[in-house]
């Protein structure tokens, strides 16, 4: 039986995110948020460009992480292998 890896996450995509990716979550690898965040761009191309940083992976400027019901642009937050992960618009309204 196969093992996933030990840093495998889901992230749960909302607004945006989750229309251009055309899924309510994705899979991702990474012990960081920086990580998890290069690979989710990599899986997840839609992303790349309008929400991800194509060079880095990290979340353009209006795009957050909530980690644990926290919002966080830090890309070394360590992420727990149980950790609830939500990529967000950064600010919520209208």
């Amino acid at each position: 039986m196969t093992m996933p890896p030990p840093d495998l996450h889901t992230v749960e995509l909302f607004g945006v995110p989750r229309l251009l990716a055309g899924a309510r979550a994705a899979e991702a690898v990474g012990a960081t948020l920086a990580e998890l965040a290069a690979d989710l761009a990599r899986r997840v191309p839609a992303l790349s460009g309008p929400v991800l940083d194509p060079a880095s992976g990290w979340p353009n400027a209006g795009y957050a992480f909530v980690v644990g019901e926290r919002f966080t642009r830090d890309p070394a937050h360590a992420l727990p292998g149980d950790a609830s992960i939500l990529l967000v618009a950064s600010v919520a309204g209208g």
